[in-house]
C-alpha cells in the first residue's frame, strides 16, 4: 500500500534503483563529511520550440547530473550560489531521469523520479515512491490538483498546489476525504483512508480561494518490463506505472 499519514513505504530503499549509484562506500567516510542537502529542481517550463527547461538547486560549484534509465544523460554546472539551469530536449514520449550532484567526489542523489512529458498538459512532474507527486516550480492562489498516485492493493495520495498555508478539504465521490493544509510552498496531499476501488472517481479540493474538480479512472497496471516505466496518455491526464527503488509498483495520474 501506499503512504498511511506520515509514513513512506521501504520502497525508498536502493533496491533496483537505476539512478547514478551512492559514493563513497564507506559510510563511515560520509559521516564525517556532514550532512549535504540532496540536489533539487525548483521549476519546469516548456519552450516555444517544444523543449522542456528545468532549473534546481545544489551545491555551489559543482556537477550535477540528469540520468535516465535508457542511458541518457545530461549534465551542467552550477553557479556560485548553487543555481542550475539544463534544457532537454522535445520527445512523443514520457522519460524518468534521476538526479545527483559530485560533491568532492561523493555522489548525492536528488528525492524521486523526475517525469519529463511531451504536450499537452505539466512539463514536468517529480515521482515519489510511496507518496504524491509534485510538480516543481507550480504554484496556485486556488487549488490546482497535480496528480493522484495509487498501488494494487488501492492505497493512494492525492497531491497538488495551492496558496502556501491554505487549509483544504477533499471530496472524493461525493464523501468527505478528509482535510489537510499546503506548506510554504504550496504543495499539499491527501492519503486516503479508504482503499480506492477501480473504476472510475471525481474529486473535488475545497480552500477559502476556490475549489479545483478532478475526474479520473483507476485500473490495474500490467507487468512492466524493459525500461523500469510505461508512460502513456489518457482521457484529460497521463499515466505512469513505474517501479520504485525497492522494486514495488506504483501508478502516477499526472492532471493536465
Amino acid at each position: 500500500m501506499l503512504v498511511a499519514a506520515g509514513l513512506l513505504l521501504a520502497a525508498c530503499g536502493r533496491g533496483g534503483d537505476w539512478r547514478t549509484p551512492q559514493a563513497p562506500a564507506d559510510e563511515s567516510a560520509q559521516g564525517q563529511i556532514g550532512y549535504t542537502p540532496p540536489p533539487r529542481f525548483t521549476s519546469s517550463q516548456r519552450l516555444g520550440d517544444g523543449q522542456i527547461e528545468l532549473a534546481g538547486l545544489a551545491d555551489p560549484n559543482v556537477r550535477i547530473r540528469l540520468a535516465s534509465p535508457d542511458g541518457v544523460a545530461y549534465g551542467a554546472v552550477t553557479d556560485g550560489r548553487g543555481l542550475f539551469t539544463l534544457t532537454v530536449p522535445a520527445a512523443a514520449a514520457v522519460r524518468l531521469f534521476g538526479l545527483s550532484e559530485d560533491v568532492a567526489g561523493r555522489i548525492i542523489q536528488g528525492e524521486g523520479y523526475l517525469a519529463v512529458l511531451p504536450a499537452p498538459g505539466r512539463p514536468a512532474v517529480l515521482l515519489r515512491a510511496g507518496g504524491g507527486a509534485h510538480a516543481p516550480g507550480a504554484s496556485s492562489d486556488t487549488p490546482d490538483v497535480a496528480a493522484v498516485d495509487f498501488d494494487s492493493g488501492g492505497g493512494a495520495v492525492v497531491s497538488g498546489v495551492a496558496h502556501p498555508g491554505s487549509t483544504l478539504r477533499l471530496v472524493l465521490d461525493g464523501q468527505p476525504g478528509g482535510e489537510a493544509r499546503a506548506d510554504a510552498q504550496g504543495r499539499f496531499s491527501f492519503a486516503l483512508a479508504a482503499m480506492l476501488k477501480p473504476g472510475d472517481h471525481e474529486l473535488t479540493i475545497q480552500s477559502a480561494g476556490g475549489q479545483a474538480d478532478a475526474r479520473f479512472s483507476v485500473s490495474p497496471a500490467g507487468p512492466i518490463s524493459g525500461l523500469p516505466f510505461r508512460g502513456q496518455r489518457q482521457a484529460g491526464d497521463w499515466r505512469i506505472d513505474w517501479l520504485t527503488p525497492a522494486g514495488g509498483q506504483q501508478t502516477t495520474l499526472i492532471m493536465d
